[in-house]
């Protein structure tokens, strides 16, 4: 919502795709910025703070944290959008 001429960056989509969200993959959760997580005793993600765990299970504890306990087992169906960032 703002005029080209007023923005430092462009982003130009490169990929767009349609997929379940449980489908990320490990790359992909990394390349999201996602810390590495694990699954606890009780079957609930949590932020691995010495580096252990996966980038899957990180992303999917950012996910519950931001959307709700319960919220990546509903599994919906995200749209994944590959970009580059040009700059002005």
């Amino acid at each position: 919502h703002m005029p080209r001429w007023a923005s430092r960056i462009t982003l130009r989509i490169t990929d767009v795709r349609v997929e379940r969200l449980n489908e990320i993959s490990e790359a992909d959760a990394r390349a999201e910025g996602a810390p590495r997580g694990g699954l606890d005793d009780d079957g609930r993600f949590y932020e691995a703070p010495t580096g252990g765990g996966t980038y899957r299970c990180g992303f999917a504890a950012l996910w519950e944290h931001l959307h709700g306990p319960g919220a990546w087992a509903e599994n919906p169906w995200v749209a994944a959008i590959r970009f580059t960032v040009h700059r002005c």
